[in-house]
């Protein structure tokens, strides 16, 4: 029988369905404010609302990218702890709308990590879960890579939106990690079809499980886990309207194109407006 092809840019066997096709940017272009890579940034955003953004090649991406194997296996450390040792992470100080500190779901598990929080010292290391102390350093640093990813999208995709983004106003921007596991059949699958309420996501994964509907195409696809040094971004809801409905926040599903049970981690940072502005918001309402 035949072997699985893989995707020679990240060795990941190819199922066969129907695959998106994602244009990649360049974040070291974006740094030396290349104008075709900007333009190819407005257009993708506009359209298909998807891509790849490459770290490779940029100072602070290539030690974002050096982080990540250490930031997984913390991460894989992490979720398998004992029930017990997690549930002792769950916070009782947020908000209905936040997810920072454990949470246990219907589609699996996670833990977020506030970027706040972080520069405050109130996510010190001795107060986080000790999966995490050893390589803490490594994590705030990768962190502080990905806000910086999502602040050069949006400057270089207008300074405007910087208004609602200053870095020294409180928001809710952070790192996710969710253990979100494939299930035995693919009919056993709950649907989660979603649009992100932030303003930029950055994912990180290493399995076929993003199924995303393309207006370009009109059609649905998987899109493809990010080839090396690079990650997955698509437009949230926030950015959406910022932009008067220019840019597209668009709808995806995590899901699976196969039966298979089997554990899946994912790393998500969001980006995320600063609070006051979510607070105009909901009094002008």
């Amino acid at each position: 029988m035949a072997s699985q092809p893989s995707d020679p840019t990240s060795g990941v066997a190819v199922p066969d369905v129907p695959t998106a096709q994602i244009s990649t940017i360049s974040l070291a272009r974006l740094h030396k404010k290349d104008p075709a890579e900007i333009a190819l940034l407005e257009r993708v955003c506009s359209n298909a609302g998807f891509f790849y953004l490459d770290f490779r090649g940029d100072a602070q991406g290539d030690r974002l990218v050096a982080h990540l194997p250490d930031v997984n296996a913390a991460v894989k450390k992490y979720f398998d702890q004992p029930d017990e040792a997690k549930a002792e992470d769950v916070r009782s100080d947020i908000k209905a709308s936040q997810d920072l500190g454990y949470q246990r779901g219907r589609g699996g598990e996670s833990f977020e990590i506030s970027r706040d929080e972080i520069a405050s010292d109130r996510a010190s290391i001795t107060k986080m879960p000790q999966p995490f102390q050893h390589d803490w350093a490594k994590i705030s640093s990768f962190i502080a890579g990905c806000d910086e990813a999502c602040l050069t999208l949006l400057k270089s995709l207008s300074e405007d939106f910087m208004l609602h983004h200053r870095v020294d106003h409180p928001s809710g921007s952070g790192l996710k990690f969710v253990l979100h596991p494939s299930q035995a059949r693919l009919s056993d699958v709950g649907e989660n079809l979603h649009t992100d309420s932030g303003t930029l996501t950055l994912l990180f994964y290493k399995d076929w499980s993003l199924h995303a509907f393309l207006p370009d195409a009109d059609s649905w696809g998987f899109i493809p886990p990010p080839p090396q040094g690079c990650t997955l971004v698509n437009v949230a809801d926030t950015l959406q309207r910022l932009s008067g409905g220019k840019l597209h926040s668009p709808k995806h599903r995590v899901t699976q194109p196969t039966d298979g049970a089997g554990n899946r981690y994912f790393l998500s940072y969001f980006l995320r407006p600063e609070n006051e502005w979510i607070d105009k918001c909901s009094s002008a309402k």
